[in-house]
């Protein structure tokens, strides 16, 4: 799989219509800039529609975007610490909407791990982490 630095990412229109809707979509949340766009185009790659956020209240409008257009949400991908709302509490958020929305958190800190959800649709990696290794998990969560 070849991986592409993207240099511009601009906010996808939620179900746009030259998108496949039988893909899964995936909302990604990650205010690291070089790691969000290598994080979406894996994605892409592996043929998900991808939604994106720098932080926690940006994503809380898509989630209610996509919440209010009755569409459905098959991953939130986040990280944990992010500027703002953060990862757990926007994770608490999007599943009031979608109870059994799967979550993969992503951290590069073990402290605050303690605290998070657990339930057979959430996950969690810590950074620095393989593709190999978001890949499965990837997969594992959106075919629940």
């Amino acid at each position: 799989m070849r991986l592409r630095f993207l240099f511009r990412i601009t906010r996808v229109r939620i179900m746009n219509e030259e998108k496949d809707k039988s893909k899964k979509l995936i909302l990604v949340v990650e205010d690291d800039s070089v790691l969000r766009p290598l994080l979406v185009e894996l994605l892409n790659e592996m043929e998900y529609n991808v939604l994106v956020a720098e932080d926690g209240q940006q994503a809380l409008s898509l989630l209610q975007d996509l919440n209010d257009k009755q569409n459905n949400i098959d991953l939130l991908l986040t990280d944990i610490g992010l500027p703002g709302m953060n990862g757990n509490d926007l994770a608490k958020t999007a599943r009031e909407m979608w109870p059994n929305l799967s979550i993969l958190f992503i951290t590069g800190y073990s402290h605050g791990v303690g605290k998070l959800p657990i339930d057979d649709n959430i996950k969690l990696i810590t950074k620095p982490f393989s593709l190999g290794v978001l890949t499965k998990r990837v997969e594992e969560l959106v075919a629940r």
